[in-house]
């Protein structure tokens, strides 16, 4: 039994499907190289005042409000 000439067998079918399928894979990973190119890098560092690194105070400002809350209540006790 002879095939036609113009017919198309099942391994040409795979090949071409897997020829698009890589095509494709190739198309969506270029896009997503591209795109992490583009995007601006993230600032790791935290800048303060006069460009100089942000330095976190080493005491507070003021005491934690329940210290606050504990003085004036000794305060109170302490009057009567």
């Amino acid at each position: 039994m002879q095939r036609d000439k113009n017919e198309i067998t099942v391994n040409k079918w795979f090949l071409l499907l897997a020829l698009f399928t890589t095509l494709l894979i190739g198309f969506e990973f270029g896009k997503r190289v591209i795109e992490e190119q583009l995007k601006e890098p993230e600032q790791k560092v935290r800048f303060g005042r006069n460009g100089g690194p942000s330095i976190p105070p080493t005491k507070p400002e003021t005491l934690p409000l329940y210290k606050v809350i504990w003085e004036l209540m000794s305060e109170e006790e302490n009057e009567e």
